[in-house]
């Protein structure tokens, strides 16, 4: 590609190390980026320009430090970076200035990544859509949540990859509506320190960039993993019932042809597992309750209850009316759907879905209800598939596997019990198709700025 911008993470680090491109040519084509799309788009809410540039200087002078040695990326406004505002994109963290990087930033800078900036993140991480971000394929619609920032960054190439957090889907969802890719790990697998909670049990950070190839890169940048290949070969893959999931036709379809692409290599069976709408009232009582209880240590809420946005005051208020008793019924009946989606998956390797039941939607499908305390039933589609893996600590990546016929992306979820399986299930695919080269035309973004 002409433009270093457009380059996949994977690509521009291999252009680094051969010299084809300085270090400063790629951090000023994303920069280009920036400038021209970031009045549309709306992906950052601090950038660190003057930084950026003053660690690519660093980094052209030295020697190559790390995987990721001269690559710009962005990092989801929960997550602690020295000198720079966490703000959770909220009001109620407004100059809140970090002392210190969080672990994770660390090991990106320890990797060789420079920081552009912050990316936008749905307030506290608490819903789907990261007002007012926008998705680059079609400004009118939403990126998802609540890693939009990031998702749109990377999509828009405003930087090469970016980190996101996932409690319900926060990394995959807006991946798949961007149509890029990105891993959520397992917890307990990363360090969590020095990022904002939503809720304790289920959070985990995850890498994002424009292919599988790409987060693997970042995947052993920021943990020392072993290098991962791509693998089918020996596997035992399985699909849910797709009347189990409640997903649009249209993306069951680009899905099961995904999937039927995947048995080239390892054969595909079909797995009963309970509907996924049966984990909705049991997931929502949990995390809200883990959420309302870190507003209140934190002594967040209700002290400053003024400064939250109306949707997620609305949100902790609404958890306010849940008792302990109904906390305690909620995980009782989320064990028992993990234990029946273990009992269904004793004997499979790689669970391949959808990654949300539908494409992006238009961003007034999302606007909150009069009179109602919640986002409409959209909002839930869109974390209903990803639900599960977080409460169960499994490893899963949304891979592009297509367009719907409105030009949005659908994402592909591969499930497993690793981060190695998953990711190399996402490598053999992207081996197989090239929706992951797509990149979302730039015409009409300044009509829009």
């Amino acid at each position: 590609m002409s433009d270093p911008a457009d380059l996949s993470l994977d690509a521009a680090a291999s252009a680094l190390v051969r010299k084809e491109l300085s270090v400063t040519e790629l951090l000023d084509a994303c920069l280009r980026r920036v400038e021209q799309l970031e009045p549309a788009v709306r992906a950052f809410v601090t950038l660190d320009i003057d930084g950026a540039r003053a660690r690519a200087k660093e980094l052209t002078a030295g020697e190559l430090q790390g995987p990721l040695h001269g690559i710009p990326v962005g990092v989801k406004d929960l997550i602690d970076v020295a000198g720079l505002p966490t703000t959770a994109s909220s009001r109620v963290l407004a100059g809140n200035l970090a002392a210190n990087d969080a672990p994770v930033v660390a090991n990106l800078r320890r990797a060789g990544a420079l920081i552009v900036g912050k990316t936008n993140t749905q307030e506290f991480a608490y819903g789907v859509v990261s007002a007012p971000t926008r998705n680059p394929w079609d400004l009118e619609r939403i990126p998802g949540g609540s890693s939009g920032g990031s998702a749109a960054a990377v999509a828009a190439g405003m930087c090469s990859g970016a980190l996101g957090s996932d409690t319900a889907g926060s990394v995959r969802i807006p991946s798949s509506l961007c149509g890029i890719t990105g891993l959520t790990p397992r917890q307990r697998i990363v360090p969590m320190e020095g990022i904002v909670p939503l809720a304790w049990s289920l959070d985990v950070w995850g890498p994002m960039a424009s292919d599988a190839a790409s987060v693997e890169l970042m995947w052993r940048g920021l943990t020392g993993a072993a290098p991962i290949s791509p693998r089918l070969e020996g596997l035992v893959m399985a699909t849910p019932t797709w009347d189990s999931t409640r997903a649009d036709a249209e993306v069951l379809e680009l899905v099961d042809q995904a999937a039927e692409l995947l048995s080239r290599r390892t054969a595909r069976s079909e797995v009963a597992l309970p509907a996924f709408t049966d984990w909705d009232r049991a997931h929502g009582i949990f995390l809200a309750s883990e959420a309302l209880t870190a507003h209140r240590q934190a002594g967040w809420y209700p002290n400053l209850v003024d400064d939250y946005t109306e949707e997620t005051r609305r949100a902790l208020s609404h958890a306010e009316r849940f008792t302990a008793v109904d906390f305690v019924a909620a995980r009782r009946e989320l064990e028992r759907l993990g234990a029946a989606w273990g009992a269904a998956l004793e004997h499979t390797d790689l669970l391949v879905l959808p990654t949300t039941e539908m494409a992006a939607p238009r961003v007034d499908e999302l606007a909150p209800l009069k009179g109602k305390e919640l986002r409409p039933e959209v909002a839930v589609r869109l974390t209903r598939l990803c639900r599960p893996t977080n409460f169960l600590g499994l490893a899963a990546v949304s891979v592009p596997c297509g367009f719907t016929h409105t030009g949005m992306p659908v994402g592909l979820q591969l499930v497993a019990r690793d981060e190695a399986t998953a990711l190399g299930a996402g490598l053999a695919y992207q081996e197989l198709s090239d929706w992951h080269t797509r990149r979302p035309p730039l015409d009409g973004f300044d009509d829009h700025s």
